[in-house]
């Protein structure tokens, strides 16, 4: 290999360093600031997202807030949520697994493990259970850096 090669291999990399340092290193969903408000699909439930603190970490672990209710607006402790996603824009999933790792009373939840790595639209996606009842709610956002 010749060493034109490995300089512009360098000097890509170091860019790419350069321009991680600095970025910024939080996030707003815009949109979301106030919660994200989504109908389920089969009308069921509706849940509200927002990040746990307003600033979104980029390319850091953070939780997010979600509160469901019924179609009445009542808060619904249910017996599974789960949460997938990603950006339809560039082909790929979250970069995390996001979890419901707390229930914290009156229809509301903390999830955790959340992590962004770029800016843009996003997509995330609650399944929602409870009882026999199924649904799924679609929430969908751009964040900016």
């Amino acid at each position: 290999m010749n060493v034109n090669f490995f300089r512009s291999i360098l000097c890509r990399t170091l860019i790419q360093l350069i321009a991680m340092l600095l970025l910024p290193t939080t996030a707003v969903a815009a949109g979301c600031e106030d919660g994200c408000i989504a109908d389920s699909r089969d009308k069921h439930f509706r849940i509200i997202i927002a990040p746990a603190n307003r600033d979104i970490p980029m390319r850091e672990h953070h939780d997010w807030i979600v509160e469901v209710q019924d179609a009445a607006g009542r808060p619904v402790e249910l017996d599974g949520l789960s949460v997938s996603g990603g950006m339809s824009g560039h082909g790929h999933g979250l970069p995390s697994q996001p979890s419901a790792e707390e229930y914290l009373g009156s229809g509301r939840y903390r999830v955790s493990g959340f992590l962004f790595n770029m800016h843009g639209e996003w997509l995330l996606r609650f399944q929602l259970i409870k009882g026999s009842v199924q649904d799924i709610a679609e929430v969908s956002f751009v964040l900016d850096y």
